[in-house]
């Protein structure tokens, strides 16, 4: 029976677990993991959403297939969706005037490819939404299906069905490999044990890149830090979606509160995990305090920063191997805040790639390592 070892358990290491396991029971998987506390892992430190408003058809339908798995959660993980806490509040994008043209052909987009959603005028906004500041927006889009849920809930589901299902937990780190003409052949831990390997999984997130370029494969990722903070309001905002904007203001209902995000795609790239103690009064407070109305008394109870595997290149993941140059070494990696919502169809597709050598169920061609190659960008539009 053939291995397969994965360098990184987080989750879209352990979800093509669960996929390999499932297509092919009995494979032997190691999952690699060096830290089994998931401290600084991306998954706990992000928000837990799931949206299908992207505009290139692979990335919906991941996050489709992520939804599909949460509306049958009981019978995919073995109990109630409750233990997630979903919240199917829909997902909601705004628009001005210099952006409000993408956003209806964007829509068009996401109708043609399944996607239950609608256009609202400002009137119609204002009316459904009472809290939202619609003077300077001239168009939003409402993907009702969508939502938010805890992170740490889910991945620890995946986790533990891909235990279930068989995966080797191994604490250590992977370090290199030894190769053999275009396959991988054996792969070396930290501790100095090596590990036999019919095929390579390369799912180690931000420690990606370094991973790759030990087999010379160059991937245009680094490190991103991104602020959390969570906002007390006096105010009962539980209504709300999950909102965004161009210039990338990020709010939803959380706990007593809110949790909300500005992302500076700007911040130079780098694993710096401090957190700007005056970021939030600002850039964060201005930003949510315009769009979001009647929100009664704010107090910023906690901020927390985590990090994106940003792909500089064009924001959309790495996936697949290398053709001709390293057929058995698989990375999926540059999610650029995008992981932990596809990281089941990510899981699904690397599987049917490992096994059968092509995609079965979403063509994710278009996200392979090719692209990098050719200079040819794959980036999604509008809203990130």
């Amino acid at each position: 029976m053939p291995n397969v070892v994965i360098a990184g358990g987080g989750v879209v290491g352990c979800a093509t677990a669960v996929h390999l396991l499932e297509a092919s029971p009995g494979l032997e998987v190691v999952i690699v993991e060096p830290d089994p506390t998931y401290a600084r892992a991306a998954t706990g430190r992000g928000t837990g959403g799931v949206r299908q408003l992207f505009t290139r058809p692979e990335n919906i339908a991941l996050s489709q297939y992520t939804l599909e798995v949460i509306e049958g959660w009981q019978q995919w993980a073995g109990h109630p969706a409750s233990h997630l806490n979903w919240r199917p509040n829909g997902y909601l994008f705004v628009a001005g005037a210099r952006d409000v043209r993408d956003l209806a052909a964007n829509l068009e987009t996401q109708q043609r490819h399944g996607v239950d959603a609608e256009w609202l005028e400002p009137g119609r906004l204002a009316e459904r939404y009472p809290q939202v500041h619609v003077a300077d927006l001239a168009g939003a889009v409402l993907s009702v299906r969508d939502g938010w849920l805890d992170p740490k809930a889910f991945f620890a589901a995946v986790r533990a069905k891909a235990a279930g299902l068989g995966a080797d937990f191994v604490t250590d780190r992977v370090v290199d490999f030894v190769l053999t003409g275009t396959a991988v052949r054996f792969v070396t831990l930290a501790s100095g044990r090596v590990l036999a390997a019919d095929a390579v999984v390369n799912a180690a997130g931000i420690r990606a890149p370094e991973l790759a370029a030990r087999l010379h494969m160059r991937l245009p990722i680094e490190p991103m830090r991104r602020h959390e903070h969570y906002v007390e309001t006096s105010a009962d905002l539980n209504h709300l979606p999950f909102v965004k904007d161009i210039d990338g203001l990020a709010v939803h209902p959380h706990l007593s509160g809110l949790s909300v995000g500005l992302v500076d795609f700007d911040h130079p790239g780098g694993e710096d995990f401090a957190a700007d103690s005056s970021y939030y009064a600002r850039s964060v407070a201005p930003a949510l305090t315009h769009r979001l109305r009647h929100l009664g008394v704010l107090t910023e109870q906690r901020t927390w920063t985590g990090l994106y595997d940003q792909n500089r290149f064009d924001g959309n993941m790495i996936l697949g191997n290398w053709p001709g140059r390293l057929d058995n070494f698989y990375v999926a990696t540059g999610f650029s805040g995008h992981g932990f919502m596809h990281a089941l169809g990510v899981g699904r597709g690397l599987a049917e790639l490992i096994l059968t050598g092509d995609y079965r169920t979403v063509d994710l061609h278009r996200m392979g390592h090719q692209r990098i190659l050719d200079d040819r960008p794959y980036p999604e539009h509008g809203i990130r």
